[in-house]
């Protein structure tokens, strides 16, 4: 009696491989998903369209800032979804003519939104660079002016270095996070 050559499916291998890493795909991007939501995506595209001002960015921002927790309050006393302090709050709200503004408006989701945005493209005029414009997001406009005169941490426009460990490692927390929503929802775009 012969013995039969079994014949290799590589078709069939093949298949199933390409259907698991469809599955993991899909399974990772639906985890993500969660983990990275685009919550409030109308109210974020709409301002940051308004006020020419990267999404991706706001998304990164709001995700380090509050996991868009809307009653976030930080031990500071910056609130929202975009921790806007009531100092801040109330030269943004001048800046944008809200005659009936109120702090505890600064928990209402698109009021934040709106006013945080705005703020990231007000900053923007005089900290065109994305790392030193979240800096001063942080830690205050005037601080980071001085380090930008400081020329060991500074030159001009340009933070070589940020001598507050809390502003460095949020800068880098924003931008690791605004890198990770751009890769998981660049398809949105095509």
């Amino acid at each position: 009696m012969k013995k039969r050559k079994k014949k290799k499916n590589k078709g069939g291998v093949i298949f199933f491989l390409l259907l698991l890493t469809g599955f993991l795909i899909f399974s990772g991007s639906v985890l993500y998903g969660r983990l990275f939501p685009l919550e409030y995506e109308e109210v974020i595209e709409k301002y940051a369209a308004e006020y020419e001002v990267d999404p991706y960015l706001v998304y990164g921002l709001i995700h380090t800032e509050s996991r868009f927790q809307t009653y976030a309050i930080s031990p500071a006393g910056a609130m929202g979804l975009m921790q806007i302090t009531p100092e801040t709050g109330e030269f943004i709200a001048k800046r944008l003519h809200m005659e009936d503004y109120e702090e505890s408006m600064l928990y209402v989701p698109e009021v934040n939104i709106r006013m945080g945005i705005y703020y990231l493209s007000y900053l923007k005029e005089s900290f065109p660079v994305k790392e030193t414009r979240l800096a001063a997001y942080n830690a205050g406009p005037n601080r980071v002016k001085g380090w930008l005169n400081d020329s060991t941490v500074g030159s001009g426009e340009i933070l070589h270095s940020i001598p507050f460990e809390e502003t460095k490692n949020y800068v880098e927390r924003v931008t690791f996070r605004e890198t990770i929503y751009r890769i998981l929802y660049f398809y949105r775009n095509f």
